[in-house]
């Protein structure tokens, strides 16, 4: 049984026609153009979806520092922007001082029985008598002195207030800040120390950093570099509670990365 092949639809429209005509090669070559066209589709959307990723790098610290926080056991170089840090632990609680005022009480004799209080033949016996001068005064009685005790301000401030204190530009510039300032300490590259530094600090009412301190370091001079740049850090934004500026503790973890 002899079978007839199936035409193309590009031999069945040019039958009996010049197939050396232009026309015929675009039809012949047209599925392997639409293929070219979605490959390099896919490729521009691949390029587009990686993109992200890789302008991440830009921001890792010089001399293989990546800094960033750490949430849920996952590291995080640049975190986003609704992030909330976690509070640091609770500094142990100091008794607070009290001011007191105590007046030593002044004792007499009562030269006067009950029975004579308030009559007039008693008061009358009571004759003006002139004082000597200022000078011939003598003080017999030394009257007690009111002393008062005066205790500074102990109040820790508060770790969370309705508005929190922010970085000028926001959190992404908190990490820019930081990649560009810290240097990887020399002693800590050649002992290969690795790890975060846990820092707190309270932002003052005027924005100001104030009480920087290491809630856990790893050595190699790392702890020292990461208080460096904190205290060097511009005025923040302060906080506020009920709209009124108020001193809020802050804590910040840093990362410290050994890149080979």
């Amino acid at each position: 049984m002899k079978t007839t092949p199936v035409e193309s639809l590009e031999d069945l429209v040019f039958r009996d026609k010049n197939k050396l005509y232009g026309a015929y090669f675009l039809r012949k070559r047209y599925h392997r153009h639409i293929t070219l066209s979605l490959l390099l589709a896919t490729l521009l959307m691949l390029s587009a979806l990686t993109y992200p990723l890789i302008a991440s790098y830009r921001y890792k610290g010089a001399a293989g520092i990546d800094i960033g926080v750490t949430v849920n056991g996952t590291f995080m170089s640049h975190p986003p922007d609704n992030l909330t840090l976690p509070p640091p632990p609770p500094p142990p609680l100091n008794p607070l001082e009290k001011k007191y005022k105590f007046v030593v009480p002044k004792v007499v004799s009562s030269e006067m029985g009950d029975d004579n209080f308030g009559k007039q033949d008693i008061l009358s016996q009571n004759q003006n008598k002139e004082l000597p001068p200022p000078d011939e005064q003598v003080t017999t009685e030394t009257q007690p002195v009111n002393k008062t005790i005066e205790v500074p301000d102990q109040t820790e401030p508060p770790t969370w207030v309705p508005e929190m204190p922010v970085f000028p530009g926001g959190e992404a510039e908190l990490y820019r800040f930081l990649s560009r300032n810290l240097k990887y300490p020399g002693d800590a590259k050649d002992a290969n120390i690795a790890g975060t530094v846990y820092l707190t600090f309270v932002v003052e009412k005027d924005g100001s950093i104030t009480g920087v301190t290491v809630l856990r370091g790893i050595g190699g001079g790392c702890e020292e570099e990461a208080i460096r740049v904190i205290r060097s850090m511009p005025p923040w934004t302060p906080g506020k509670n009920n709209g009124i500026p108020v001193r809020v503790r802050f804590n910040l973890p840093v990362k410290f990365v050994l890149h080979e």
